[in-house]
């Protein structure tokens, strides 16, 4: 008999194209613990009723479809596909989709991570990555080049040259 395995991943596959209006969370569908996250899709000229901040989750809007503003702190930023905006917890903010536009966003909040990066030369912000050097992905198994890549990227991170 075989035994199932737990899964450690949760994925749910989302229509972009035909997202319900207003806001579609997502941290129940994918079980999320550990940050916010859920799409915000304004029909075209309507926006938040109200302004927002945050006690300490700073969040990440962006823009994946459309045009549109974000108030932040009496400020309007345009707004158009590609835009990520990083936002302090203490801003007021609201979003607006443009007169003739829908505005379609992914929206991410965090809490700050205390004590990371461990390391403040890192470039993640948490920098808690465990590389198994031994074992490639299965696209890679036995690519002389990755290998060789791999051991320089190894001792790069190990301090060694």
């Amino acid at each position: 008999m075989q035994k199932k395995l737990l899964m450690k991943y949760h994925k749910k596959t989302y229509d972009l194209e035909n997202l319900p209006n207003w806001l579609t969370f997502l941290r129940d569908d994918i079980k999320l613990t550990s940050l916010g996250m859920g799409f915000a899709r304004l029909p075209q000229g309507q926006g938040y009723t109200f302004i927002h901040k945050h006690e300490f989750q700073e969040e990440i809007y962006i823009v994946l479809d459309g045009k549109g503003v974000i108030y932040l702190d009496g400020e309007l930023v345009d707004l158009t596909p590609g835009d990520v905006v990083r936002v302090d917890p203490e801003v007021y903010r609201a979003l607006k989709a443009d007169d003739d536009s829908e505005l379609v966003c992914l929206i991410v909040g965090g809490l700050p991570a205390e004590g990371y990066p461990k390391n403040p030369k890192n470039s993640t912000l948490i920098d808690d990555g465990i590389p198994d050097w031994d074992h490639l992905p299965p696209w890679c198994e036995g690519n002389e080049k990755i290998i060789e890549l791999n051991k320089k990227i190894r001792a790069q991170r190990e301090g060694k040259k």
